[in-house]
């Protein structure tokens, strides 16, 4: 049996968040617009659009749902996976 590893997120406008990826995740938005920034990479992501993410820093904000999604290759870790680095209020 497989067990699916993932988190679904709902941002506001003027919330920025920050995630540690300490493994590849994908990045799937639900719904909404959402700007994100990893790796030095910025990703503009719309309504069922998706990223496939390294480890390291992730940098979100937008308005809406998003899932972030451990890569199928590494769904047997037992290990921590992603970790809340900081919440914003902007507005």
């Amino acid at each position: 049996m497989t067990m699916a590893h993932s988190l679904r997120l709902e941002l506001a406008d003027g919330e920025l968040l920050v995630l540690q990826l300490a493994r590849r995740c994908q990045l799937i938005a639900r719904s909404g617009s959402h700007w994100l920034t990893i790796d030095g990479r910025d990703i503009c992501l719309h309504d069922g659009e998706s990223a496939d993410l390294p480890a390291g820093k992730l940098l979100l904000e937008g308005r809406g749902q998003l899932e972030v999604r451990l890569c199928a290759d590494q769904a047997a870790t037992r290990h921590a996976w992603l970790r809340l680095g900081s919440h914003y209020q902007t507005v």
